[in-house]
């Protein structure tokens, strides 16, 4: 009884300390929008995601002046705690990065409720 308690309450642990946040995107693909925080108009071709565990590879599949075809961006998906945002992680220290998204140094910001990627 007391170690299936503790068990509980450890897995609780990341929960209480807003650190884990659940994606809210199964595996699979899916289509994506590209934004620009500088040029939110400018016309962009769609994206098309593949979501692995919290992987994440965005695809062009159409000739644009924006991306070449293939792959655009790849990286893990990380919950940023402080911004509350989903971002393209490259390494650790992109979930506490101080500044995320936008034409930050951050790492940038990947909208997973609107399937939104946004750049600089």
């Amino acid at each position: 009884m007391m170690g299936s308690r503790v068990l509980l309450l450890l897995g609780l642990l990341p929960l209480a300390a807003g650190a884990v946040e659940r994606l809210p995107l199964r595996d699979g693909e899916y289509a994506f929008r590209h934004r620009s925080a500088e040029h939110s108009n400018f016309p962009a071709p769609p994206l098309v995601a593949h979501i692995t565990g919290t992987r994440i590879v965005l695809v062009n599949r159409k000739p644009s002046s924006v991306f070449p075809l293939g792959v655009v961006a790849e990286g893990e998906l990380m919950w940023h705690a402080a911004s509350k945002q989903w971002v393209l992680g490259h390494n650790p220290a992109d979930r506490t990065a101080e500044e995320v998204g936008g034409c930050s140094d951050g790492p940038e910001v990947v909208d997973l409720r609107r399937r939104v990627y946004w750049t600089c």
